[in-house]
């Protein structure tokens, strides 16, 4: 039996979200597009930052010369990273241990993300409704690009890291740098 082509396969997705809309009572119609809204935005956050982290992992691997073999494990840690920071993870994260924090436990990380940002020392979060959920943010020293400074954040979630750059113009906010 042959693989479905893809123009079938798009036509059988299409046809099925046709089929769903037009049972949903019509209450139902809009939050289903708005969620459907939010699948492909999310998704798109987590393909861009994989691609982001890819480009940002390869200006790192330079910037601090590192072997080729440190170069790929920073790689994935940036692709983690920026999958977190884009969309929550979207399917970047998926299967991950990331993937498992709550809301509250996100929004705990998020928290310490920031106070590492600003204070240069180690932080460390747990989510609320999963104990078992710790983790540790560590902002590396900060480092000029362009005119803004900027730190690499590595987070370690269990056995798993992952790595974000944050920039931010002098006296500014700090806020994930895609580039």
């Amino acid at each position: 039996m042959s693989a479905c082509p893809p123009l079938q396969r798009t036509m059988a997705v299409v046809l099925s979200l046709v089929i769903v809309h037009a049972v949903l009572p019509i209450t139902a119609h809009a939050q289903f597009g708005k969620r459907i809204l939010q699948i492909g935005a999310c998704a798109g956050g987590a393909y861009g930052g994989a691609k982001l982290g890819e480009a940002i992992a390869k200006s790192e691997a330079a910037r601090l010369k590192l072997s080729p073999a440190e170069a790929k494990k920073r790689q994935i840690a940036f692709q983690v990273g920026l999958g977190l920071a884009l969309c929550g993870g979207g399917a970047w994260i998926a299967g991950s241990v990331y993937s498992k924090l709550s809301k509250r436990g996100q929004q705990a990380r998020e928290k310490e993300v920031m106070a590492a940002l600003e204070d240069a020392q180690p932080h460390t979060y747990a989510d609320p409704e999963n104990p078992t959920l710790t983790g540790t943010v560590a902002a590396q020293p900060t480092f000029v690009q362009g005119n803004e400074e900027c730190r690499i954040v590595e987070d370690r979630l269990a056995a798993e890291e992952a790595f974000v750059k944050y920039c931010r113009a002098p006296g500014g906010m700090w806020a994930v740098k895609a580039v």
